[in-house]
């Protein structure tokens, strides 16, 4: 995972040198010649977009340390628990299939972030994900997987009841979505604790992206840096998860990330 694509090593940082990295980055992401950041404020705020690129994605999701898949699920992770950007969800979705991310990578990232971040968050979450992989055409349920699914979804939420109340207001909204949310997300995976769809490793990294980006869970925090490494991920993993929340979360959960980081690379 440490090993540095090309086009993503750090030499002159001069300006020009940070757009063009930003912009090769962007464009994976987006799929598109010119991303749509570069144009979107130019009414309101000129040279905004510019600084996105350069900062965001030349600085910072150019870096070497996390490829670019991984990169895009810990974003998925970052504003799947701070629940306040779905315009940019949508975006780093979309984003995280065009570099190769695949269905159930994305549905077991927001899925497994329900611990940290609270069930609402993740039915929030899974309603745009859910909106990208229909826009994508995603298959017709099944009898046999929305069954399995309900009993999935039972056996997490531990009281019938209350699962049954979540579906209700989910279908309340929106039917399709409590039946794709049923089917899609649940249908497919084991109980809670022998749930495939990520490596140990990868989720370790967005659990240390969504602690970071939450800014309270310090404990839970140190110990997914912890299972980064007892998972052989190295040092360089956590760090760049951890820088990139300065992006997504802003610089002071980073800091304190990284504080917390170094508190474990000491003790080990």
């Amino acid at each position: 995972m440490s090993t540095p694509r090309p086009g993503t090593e750090h030499g002159n940082d001069n300006d020009d040198d940070r757009m063009e990295r930003g912009l090769r980055t962007l464009r994976r992401i987006e799929a598109t010649e010119r991303p749509g950041i570069l144009d979107g404020f130019q009414d309101v705020a000129p040279g905004f977009g510019e600084l996105v690129v350069g900062f965001a994605f030349g600085d910072i999701c150019s870096r070497p340390g996390l490829e670019l898949p991984t990169r895009q699920l810990v974003t998925v992770a970052a504003l799947t628990a701070l629940g306040n950007a779905a315009p940019q969800l949508e975006f780093h979705v979309r984003g995280a299939r065009n570099v190769g991310c695949d269905r159930r990578e994305i549905v077991e990232t927001v899925l497994w972030l329900s611990g940290y971040a609270g069930f609402p968050a993740t039915l929030k979450a899974l309603g745009v994900v859910r909106s990208v992989f229909v826009a994508e055409g995603a298959g017709v349920p099944s009898a046999e997987r929305s069954e399995r699914g309900l009993r999935t979804l039972r056996a997490q939420g531990g009281d019938g009841g209350f699962c049954e109340q979540v579906l209700a207001s989910v279908r309340a909204l929106d039917p399709a979505l409590a039946d794709d949310l049923v089917e899609s997300a649940f249908g497919h995976l084991d109980p809670v604790t022998s749930r495939g769809g990520l490596d140990p490793l990868t989720r370790a990294i967005v659990s240390v992206a969504a602690c970071t980006a939450l800014g309270t869970l310090r404990p839970q925090l140190t110990a997914q840096v912890h299972a980064i490494l007892d998972a052989g991920g190295t040092p360089q993993d956590a760090v760049e998860t951890i820088l990139q929340m300065a992006v997504y979360a802003g610089v002071p959960a980073a800091v304190n990330g990284l504080n917390a980081a170094r508190d474990v690379f000491r003790t080990r």
